[in-house]
């Protein structure tokens, strides 16, 4: 079993824009050394395309559906076992330094310790205050139109996290063996980060592609994704001012993980260290003129995940079966010797790490979303080549084989010569998702969350656990 175990995780990385995932444009150096020196997963995704729902059914190896957190306004109970209590059972320190995106008065879960409190707030109700970005972190037109070179508060955010990390690992006296989640909220939107990095993406992205074809014929579900967010209609100058900050926040990000990792090796050593790298869901960032997250495409819905302990998993290995999120808990309690979750949608995964099975590419992955900013409830099912997304109240579900078709451009699901395979994969889903009850289910949440934002709005109860940044360091750079 490792010593130690540092688990970072980010907030809204698209695998795609990585250097170990094939981008040649970001500089992602120390990522891709991590990659190198440990296992990546090519076709790893999120229980969920939203935060919350994300990180609850990471932290509880369940899917969305069974742990009632579907929303991002929805809170994980505190009678759900979650893998970090079993790493605390198994006699690690379990430390939160940062985001986890918790809501309610519950934000722990299992960690023992949190080091530094989140951006934000763990009320229903409670937002982030960005000044003059306010509106930028949001999936709308503001957050297009609010972009580019500047600084806000996410960017002071990680830095202080990344800083109070670095300083609990010098100061640290414990013998137990160390979990330690890092927890960032970038890359997520705002997409502003600093102008050096800004000017350098603005000028080296490839040629911004046309997306109005893709638009006009996709799937009606699709269609009325884009009306809901105002973005029917994207500038070729938003896409490259967006795509340029989101890659420059990604840049940031690699050079302060690269600093972590060397005071990790300083301080309690890499050699016993479990290193692991994820981020919560991606950002489609302009891809087919679609931003942030929310929906099944593979910019959104898959995840970089790296497994790094040279000596124990294999070194420069990519896994290319279909993986999750919900399978870091039974993995890292296998790794712990932890007591296992009373149920899990995941797969431990720990013995593929280190080469001793193969791997299973008919295995079944399931991704559910059920967001309150008017799209239907929808959930995707990804076996071998082949990725089915079923939207509440449609008739037909979109269809893609990822072999074929790589951009998920051709949409299979009225092809009479797939019929089999969609109803093949229609049943799998059903097994785990009704889309009219999760509608339902969402209606009733809604009435809850809108009483409870009334409630937040009267009463200004106390902060806790939150992190406080300066309103005035949110601006745009006017010369752009």
């Amino acid at each position: 079993m490792p010593k130690n175990i540092i688990f970072i995780l980010s907030d809204q990385h698209n695998p795609k824009i990585t250097g170990f995932g094939g981008n040649s444009v970001v500089k992602t150096p120390n990522l891709d050394h991590l990659a190198s020196q440990g296992t990546s997963h090519l076709n790893c995704y999120c229980a969920s395309p939203l935060c919350i729902p994300s990180r609850a059914a990471m932290l509880s190896g369940l899917l969305p559906t069974k742990t009632g957190v579907l929303t991002n306004f929805e809170c994980l109970p505190s009678d759900k076992m979650t893998f970090v209590h079993s790493l605390g059972i198994a006699g690690y320190e379990t430390v939160l330094c940062g985001r986890m995106h918790f809501k309610g008065p519950d934000q722990r879960h299992g960690f023992m310790r949190r080091i530094m409190g989140d951006i934000h707030s763990p009320y229903i109700g409670g937002g982030l205050d960005l000044g003059f970005l306010e509106g930028a972190d949001e999936q709308s037109r503001v957050g297009l139109e609010k972009s580019g070179p500047g600084h806000s508060s996410v960017i002071d955010y990680d830095r202080d996290i990344f800083e109070q990390a670095e300083k609990f690992l010098a100061s640290r006296q414990s013998e137990k063996p160390l979990f330690l989640t890092v927890g960032l909220y970038g890359p997520h939107c705002p997409y502003v980060c600093p102008k050096e990095l800004y000017d350098y993406y603005y000028e080296n992205l490839p040629p911004i592609e046309n997306n109005q074809p893709f638009q006009e014929s996709v799937h009606s579900a699709v269609k009325k994704w884009y009306g809901n967010r105002g973005i029917a209609i994207v500038t070729e100058e938003e896409t490259r001012r967006a795509r340029a900050a989101y890659y420059g926040l990604i840049e940031l990000m690699d050079c302060s993980i690269g600093r972590l990792i060397e005071t990790i090796d300083k301080t309690i050593g890499l050699k016993e260290t479990l290193l692991i790298y994820a981020s919560d869901h991606g950002d489609m960032v302009g891809e087919k003129g679609m931003f942030w997250k929310t929906n099944f495409y593979e910019g959104s819905a898959r995840v970089p995940m790296i497994f790094s302990m040279p000596g124990v998993i294999q070194t420069n290995k990519t896994i290319k079966q279909p993986t999750s999120l919900l399978d870091l808990g039974p993995t890292l309690i296998d790794v712990c010797g932890g007591p296992k979750l009373p149920r899990t949608d995941g797969e431990n995964l720990f013995d593929m790490l280190k080469g001793e099975t193969e791997e299973n590419h008919n295995r079944i992955v399931i991704s559910q979303l059920a967001d309150n900013k008017g799209d239907n409830p929808s959930a995707m099912i990804r076996q071998n080549d082949w990725k089915l997304v079923s939207h509440q109240g449609y008739s037909d579900p979109q269809l893609f084989n990822l072999e074929d078709d790589p951009e998920e451009v051709n949409d299979q699901g009225g092809n009479a010569n797939h019929h089999p395979k969609k109803i093949e994969l229609l049943e799998a889903l059903s097994k785990h998702w009704d889309g009219e009850e999760i509608a339902e289910h969402l209606k009733h949440s809604s009435s809850h969350m809108r009483l409870l934002e009334k409630w937040f709005e009267v009463t200004q109860p106390e902060t806790f656990d939150q992190w406080d940044g300066k309103v005035e360091n949110n601006f745009l750079i006017s010369d752009h």
